[in-house]
């Protein structure tokens, strides 16, 4: 039977260093990744492509929408009307709403085989795709039919909104870190904070009635004088050298907090985009 021999103290301190060195090299070394980079550009394109995507395919889209709209409302608020004119407004439904959405659906084929690009290349997402069409018809018929499209439609209109949030959390972690790096060069200016434009003021209230008698607690009124500065303020170099210490290691820890929103986001990515169509330039466009 083979015997196990309890580890030394020398071994167990030893894994443990060996541990905490890593745990460091992994820690401090966030800002000296190339991924990490490549995840700050993929979240920093994340806001305008979202705006661009929600605006082509808004427009895309409003046509036929309206059109829908305004045959609903002739129908209901005139049924005598919508016997002469049901027929027009039918054929510019179909001459003009149809090709607007059938465009549209092919914009949003277009937009997704750019999006697995930029999730591929700088989040190193794996996104597959589905087979290509065999044709030009099966290609249209597989716009309205192909599950892949609405996903990746879904993902399109989705990205506005998490572009908007990858924004805010880079310019309020970033805006934050470089005042606190920042700090040696501005510690005694007193301008540089968080200030309130107007006086608030907070009256908390606390009123208890039960069968006939009540508590009530007189409010005190808490208030913030407008302009007043909420901030860590600092007066000597010393001590806004050690603010700016702080404000590395702040900086690292959003680093790696943007590398987790990073990654959630390659995942969100494989999600919605697996297995939707390729782009019809998916020799070049997709590879």
């Amino acid at each position: 039977m083979r015997s196990t021999r309890p580890s030394s103290p020398l071994t167990a301190a030893g894994t443990a260093l060996e541990r905490a060195r890593t745990a460091s090299r992994w820690f401090f070394g966030v800002a000296a990744r190339k991924q990490t980079y490549y995840n700050l550009l993929y979240l920093l394109l994340a806001f305008p492509l979202g705006m661009g995507y929600f605006t082509v395919l808004l427009t895309g889209f409003a046509v036929p929408i309206g059109l829908a709209f305004a045959v609903a409302d002739l129908a209901t608020s005139e049924p005598v009307a919508i016997l002469f004119a049901g027929i027009p407004l039918a054929l510019v439904l179909l001459v003009m709403g149809v090709p607007s959405v059938l465009i549209t659906l092919f914009a949003s084929i277009e937009l997704t085989a750019l999006e697995r690009v930029l999730a591929g290349r700088l989040l190193g997402a794996d996104i597959p795709t589905s087979e290509p069409p065999r044709g030009v018809r099966e290609r249209v018929r597989r716009l309205v039919s192909d599950r892949g499209t609405w996903k990746g439609l879904g993902y399109l209109f989705s990205k506005f909104v998490l572009g908007f949030v990858s924004f805010l959390l880079l310019t309020v972690s970033f805006a934050f870190t470089y005042v606190l790096v920042a700090a040696p060069l501005h510690y005694r200016n007193d301008l540089v904070g968080i200030h309130v434009g107007d006086p608030i003021e907070f009256v908390p209230e606390l009123t208890y009635q039960h069968d006939g008698w009540t508590i009530d607690i007189s409010p005190v009124t808490l208030s913030i004088a407008d302009g007043e500065l909420i901030s860590l303020y600092v007066d000597s170099l010393p001590a806004a050298l050690v603010v700016t210490a702080v404000g590395v290691l702040v900086g690292l820890v959003v680093l790696h907090l943007l590398n987790a929103v990073a990654w959630l986001s390659a995942r969100y990515a494989e999600l919605l985009l697996g297995n939707t169509q390729p782009s019809i330039g998916s020799r070049v466009v997709d590879r």
